[in-house]
């Protein structure tokens, strides 16, 4: 059975929070990301080592409009550690940005969303620390990067 447009969305959300969880817990902080998901339903993961968020960032959306140009983008998301915005920010300032972009929403004059979910480091006391995420909040914005 074929996956449903927003169930690759999902998907590609999922695993996105799965790795930004992941780098969180084992070093407080990640790098930002591009996930993709092409039209032939692979993943496809782009890094960098930039120390600089803002610089990687930079660098990540070069790579994505590289990308872009081969047309065969269904779903992208652009991850980022960030603070929540003053509107939404209530007892947790962190977060984890995630800029979702689905081809099958580009007629829509709001076809792109932030999710902000933000998160708290927290430690059992041995060393160990996991992540807390809390309610996401989305908002919505014009598509950036599928346009076409």
């Amino acid at each position: 059975m074929e996956e449903s447009q927003d169930e690759k969305a999902f998907r590609l959300l999922e695993e996105s929070v799965d790795r930004a969880r992941s780098a969180l817990q084992k070093t407080k902080h990640f790098q930002p990301f591009l996930l993709l998901l092409n039209d032939k339903g692979a993943l496809e993961f782009f890094d960098n080592q930039e120390q600089d968020s803002v610089q990687s960032y930079a660098l990540l959306e070069e790579v994505l409009k590289v990308r872009m140009s081969e047309n065969d983008i269904e779903v992208l998301v652009l991850a980022v550690d960030t603070h929540m915005p003053e509107t939404f920010a209530k007892d947790t300032p962190s977060a984890i940005r995630l800029h979702l972009e689905e081809k099958s929403q580009i007629k829509n004059k709001i076809g792109a969303r932030f999710i902000y979910l933000p998160y708290e480091l927290c430690s059992n006391g041995e060393d160990e620390s996991f992540v807390r995420l809390k309610t996401p909040m989305a908002v919505g914005l014009r598509a950036e990067y599928i346009i076409h």
